[in-house]
């Protein structure tokens, strides 16, 4: 049964991944292009015969080893495919993200995702470093598109890049949850690692190049006023309670036998999904 879903999901989430190439993503807020030293700070990846690799391959097994529990790989090839709008949905953020009904917000968050794929791929021309699964020869979690991926370079993740500005976006609409978009745009990122195509410091610089990259673009002038747009749509939903929802979590017991979706272990604190005893909850 588990592998019938699984096919499923890889159909639709190839189907969903053809559409999203089709689609034109709204122009950058920095046209410009910025100067290649202003990307300097992203330095280069850990080799293969490195001591800092060991974190990589560390968290490549255990990306392998987290397939196995029911619903991660599934989630992972959601992410995958999906519309980032849909990643960040109402149990996230308590509002349903679409383009009808949120369309200042979305043009908001795809506009600086614009920008994190310029910057992505400028930085990934520069390093050219090899996906993971390519270099161990070893079918990621979606094998039909292993050939064509291999093609493509691992370092930054551009997935992770465009996930985390489109989160920090979301955090300037409602800062309130950003504790809940934060841990979201994480797990986004570590589901490129369980997939295969990427490695754990691919999408750390993701993090970092987005952080970067957000500070110079919330400070342009048509940032704050797209923005003032979408905090009146956001607030205009609040105020009349059109598609809210409050999102249903699971409360996990404290126990050392849980653990992060990134392989860490779980403590009070610790806030999005948690593996226990094979199981995934979702932390307050």
């Amino acid at each position: 049964m588990k592998k019938i879903f699984l096919l499923a999901i890889v159909a639709i989430s190839t189907v969903t991944r053809l559409c999203a190439q089709e689609q034109k993503f709204p122009e950058p807020f920095v046209v410009n292009d910025l100067d290649e030293d202003f990307y300097s700070f992203i330095q280069a990846p850990p080799s293969l015969t490195s001591g800092e690799f060991a974190y990589d391959f560390f968290h490549y097994q255990h990306g392998r080893e987290l397939r196995e529990i029911d619903g991660v790989s599934e989630q992972a090839l959601f992410d995958e495919a999906a519309q980032l709008y849909e990643v960040f949905d109402n149990k996230v953020i308590g509002i349903e993200l679409s383009r009808e009904s949120t369309p200042e917000i979305i043009l908001l968050c795809e506009r600086v995702v614009s920008d994190a794929s310029k910057a992505n791929t400028t930085v990934k021309k520069k390093y050219q470093r090899i996906r993971p699964f390519a270099t161990f020869h070893d079918p990621s979690l979606k094998p039909e598109t292993d050939e064509e991926e291999a093609k493509t370079f691992s370092y930054p993740s551009g997935h992770s890049s465009r996930g985390y500005m489109f989160a920090l976006a979301l955090c300037t609409v409602m800062p309130e949850k950003t504790p809940e978009i934060m841990v979201r745009a994480q797990d986004y990122a570590y589901n490129r690692v369980i997939c295969g195509h990427h490695w754990k410091s691919d999408t750390d610089a993701s993090l970092l190049l987005a952080t970067a990259m957000f500070a110079n673009v919330v400070s342009t002038d048509e940032y704050q006023a797209q923005l003032k747009k979408a905090r009146a749509e956001y607030q205009k939903i609040i105020d009349g309670a059109v598609g809210v929802s409050e999102a249903k979590l699971i409360e996990h017991p404290a126990t050392t036998r849980a653990y992060t979706i990134s392989g860490l272990p779980a403590d009070d604190n610790s806030r999005g999904i948690i593996i226990q005893n094979g199981q995934k909850t979702m932390a307050k």
